[in-house]
């Protein structure tokens, strides 16, 4: 069994060149068919060729595999290493396959390789080597075990996740790093960080100048609900007596209100999807409101507040985690106003399971329809 490398720890390139032989090694030698394994670790002395080569026998048959090793395994990376064993492997006689090595190499990557019958190997634990007579194939880790915690959600932190939040609303639409900064209120330095995340991971693509646009919105959207998710943080919890129309209208009071003081609060998560998109029913309302609004609840609705041990809510106040949440609003009917599409999404993900379900459904019915009119 092929084992990770120093699992949840960063690696280097020198890691992925000290590593990639013994492992190698270790899952040819691991096939009864496979014989008299020979692996050059340093054949690039010149500074010309290959990282590695490696050769063995099948019923005295000589195999050869020519090795390129990145840093990363992201597929801009490896686009490099692909051209390079594309030359070596057309220079070369008998069967010779080539391998691809990277401390992670991500199920799109793996996904590229394959379809140019190049085989790869990471030190998470991943590997395919195919030939006409072998054909050896594991996977163990569909996400980076390497990268921090920080490192995977830093992308979705509250600023970048401003300008994620803008870019998925519109993503066949190119967008110069100024014109961004501007339009979210967003340093250009912040702005450039995130377009060269996107750019490196291929879910996006540069534009003429400094301009990007997102390619791969969905896949986006997946890394955020795995890596990127965070809970709201509540303001305040309670219930009220107050329903149906009575409701309705205390809580369109309270939006009045707010638009009087000229602050700001949003319906959220589960009230948003039953307005625009019912799928299950979810007791309770949710809001986004800001600090100086939050006692207007307390009145309009007549809300008994809960201490933190307490349940039974039906109302939930939410606080903001960023300025950019009041800039990506829908339309709720002409007196109320909620969270965006992809807020919306990501906040019910974050209610349990029946929330999960309830974001699966607003995507299909809200998100991806966004989409199909930019094409």
């Amino acid at each position: 069994m092929l084992k990770p490398v120093h699992p949840m720890k960063s690696t280097s390139a020198d890691e992925v060149a000290d590593a990639w032989a013994r492992l190698l090694r270790h899952l040819l030698e691991a096939s009864p068919i496979v014989k008299n394994v020979a692996i050059d670790a340093a054949p690039n002395r010149d500074g010309k060729g290959c990282d590695g080569e490696a050769e063995f026998t099948i019923d005295g048959e000589s195999h050869r595999l020519i090795i390129e090793c990145k840093s990363s395994g992201q597929p801009r990376h490896l686009r490099s290493a692909m051209s390079q064993l594309d030359l070596q492997i057309t220079r070369s006689t008998g069967l010779t396959r080539g391998l691809v090595v990277a401390p992670f190499i991500s199920p799109a990557s793996r996904a590229m390789l394959a379809e140019n019958d190049l085989g790869w190997l990471d030190l998470a634990g991943n590997a395919r080597i195919v030939f006409p007579r072998f054909h050896l194939e594991i996977s163990k880790a569909d996400r980076d075990p390497f990268a921090t915690k920080r490192e995977q959600r830093s992308l979705f932190f509250p600023k970048s996740a401003r300008l994620l939040k803008l870019l998925l609303q519109q993503p066949r639409l190119s967008w110069k790093v100024a014109d961004l900064a501007a339009k979210t209120e967003v340093s250009i330095g912040q702005v450039s960080n995130v377009r060269r995340a996107l750019i490196e991971r291929e879910w996006a693509e540069a534009a003429a100048g400094e301009g990007f646009r997102l390619t791969q919105p969905d896949a986006l959207l997946d890394a955020w609900r795995d890596d990127g998710l965070w809970a709201p943080r509540v303001a305040l919890r309670g219930h009220t007596l107050k329903h149906g129309r009575a409701l309705q209208t205390a809580i369109e009071e309270v939006f009045a209100d707010v638009a009087r003081q000229g602050s700001h609060v949003l319906l959220a998560s589960h009230s948003v999807a039953r307005r625009v998109a019912p799928y299950a029913r979810t007791v309770g309302e949710f809001f986004y409101a800001a600090p100086d609004t939050v006692l207007l609840f307390t009145f309009r609705l007549q809300l008994s507040p809960f201490s933190p041990t307490e349940r039974g809510e039906n109302v939930t106040i939410f606080h903001p985690s960023d300025e950019g949440l009041w800039k990506e609003t829908m339309a709720l009917g002409p007196k109320l106003q909620g969270t965006g599409p992809i807020q919306t999404y990501l906040d019910l993900l974050s209610t349990g399971e029946r929330g999960r379900e309830a974001a699966d459904h607003w995507r299909a019915e809200k998100i991806h329809p966004l989409w199909a009119k930019e094409l």
